[in-house]
């Protein structure tokens, strides 16, 4: 029994003075800054920045010293870089506060700001392999991870940073006064878990602006906002122009007009006006690179080009009303025969230096109930004009499926080639690096025109 007692007292002796040296859990001097409830330590330069920007005039606090009892225990996070915090939060000044200031009532950002900003070094990674980069609790904090990767000169790690900022401070907007419920209905059935197994283009085909907006009404909302804001007008334009279907762009123009609405009937905010400011002082922090000048359009698209041929697709891309009139005059004209229908797509294709074949496709139903798929060919001779534009001469000798089209009526886009000059260059409002090719009417290059994607 006594040995038993001794024993007891000699391990205890042993844990004491091991925990003594627990190189995880003590904190050295130089390491002052992460203690948490420390009142006394001296103010430092940063203390008295954030204090007389953010706490003083909005009440908000920015926690940066570590704290773990603010996150969640059972994931693995590490504390944020203090060379980092002014610059994170001198972003989150500049890009946020300030351009609400800008356009919204003076008293706005105090009483809707959050209260408290706490700062991560780290992401938080989650168990389906995504990983979270900022939160918003209640409306009255925002947690902002992967701090430690911020980079002050990082135009798209800046964008990266506000868009969570965005995010988050929409969520704290929707927590504070709802937006419509029929924003929920738009793309009703089609919320999923599984948002991070779906590619951001998949997302975009169907009615989404990004993947994680496909994870909940709430999410799909201020993902429209972040979005909007951090793309600004030119890159979310951009976006609808490249990346989605007709179909698809219709939703997420409805969901783009109740955002605008939202703004204006709850808040008295002009987004339009905020959309500009936010894009104004991304630009003054970190300018966009110049995008590289393109090589004229024949250098890449001709006979022994890199690409061949110009593919048109009307199931995936809204066309302008001129050209997009004559494709449904020559979808009606098939549609009326029986067991026939014109598809949606089709090529410009060169056959030589000099000319091109139409290439359009057609079904039928044949005597055994059976779809065939057929093809059109139809031919013209490129003839470059003295203004800089060019010409389709039809030589009117289209193949046997050709013949059947035009005998039924559906030549209407035939004359759309043969009847105008075209300039000829990379289309004005696509993605850069996209291959999209526009072909603008000399008399009507803004409803006239049209564009294929570069193919081969």
């Amino acid at each position: 029994m006594a040995y038993k007692q001794i024993f007891t007292c000699l391990l205890t002796i042993v844990l004491l003075g091991a925990s003594c040296s627990d190189p995880y859990n003590d904190v050295k001097e130089s390491d002052i800054d992460y203690v948490t409830g420390d009142n006394n330590r001296p103010e430092t330069e940063l203390d008295t920045w954030i204090r007389s920007t953010f706490t003083e005039p909005y009440n908000i606090q920015v926690k940066y010293r570590w704290d773990n009892s603010e996150l969640d225990p059972y994931k693995t996070l590490t504390p944020p870089d203090v060379a980092k915090v002014r610059d994170v939060m001198d972003v989150v000044r500049r890009v946020w506060i300030d351009t609400y200031n800008q356009v919204a009532d003076p008293e706005f950002m105090k009483e809707y700001c959050p209260k408290q900003f706490l700062l991560v070094g780290s992401a938080n990674y989650n168990q389906d392999g995504s990983r979270t980069i900022g939160t918003a609790e209640g409306g009255r904090k925002v947690v902002l991870f992967v701090v430690n990767e911020f980079q002050a000169d990082d135009r798209e790690g800046i964008k990266d940073l506000m868009h969570t900022v965005e995010h988050e401070f929409g969520h704290i907007l929707n927590q504070t006064i709802n937006y419509q419920a029929e924003f929920k209905e738009v793309t009703a059935g089609s919320y999923t878990a599984n948002w991070a197994t779906i590619p951001t283009a998949q997302a975009r085909l169907r009615g989404y602006i990004t993947s994680y907006a496909m994870l909940s009404p709430n999410e799909d909302f201020v993902e429209m906002v972040a979005t909007m804001l951090i793309e600004g007008k030119e890159g979310y334009e951009r976006i609808l122009s490249c990346e989605t279907s007709a179909a698809s762009r219709a939703l997420i123009r409805r969901k783009e007009q109740m955002v605008v609405d939202y703004f204006q009937e709850k808040f008295n905010i002009n987004f339009t006006t905020l959309q500009t400011r936010v894009q104004e002082a991304l630009e003054e922090l970190a300018p966009a690179t110049p995008e590289p000048e393109l090589p004229p359009v024949f250098d890449v698209w001709g006979f022994g080009k890199d690409s061949v041929a110009l593919e048109f697709d009307l199931s995936r891309y809204t066309y302008p009303q001129g050209f997009g009139e004559s494709f449904v005059l020559d979808y009606n004209a098939v549609a009326k025969q029986k067991g026939y229908q014109l598809e949606l797509y089709f090529r410009l294709v060169f056959t030589d230096e000099t000319h091109l074949q139409l290439q359009r496709y057609y079904r039928r139903t044949n005597a055994a109930g059976e779809r065939e798929y057929v093809m059109a060919t139809f031919n013209f001779e490129l003839v470059p004009q003295d203004n800089g534009s060019y010409s389709l001469f039809y030589d009117y000798s289209p193949n046997e499926a050709g013949q059947w089209l035009q005998e039924h009526e559906a030549y209407h886009l035939i004359d759309y080639f043969i009847l105008n000059q075209f300039k000829v260059e990379w289309e004005r409002t696509s993605c850069p690096g996209s291959g999209w090719v526009g072909l603008y009417p000399v008399n009507e290059p803004n409803d006239g025109y049209t564009f294929g994607i570069l193919a081969n």
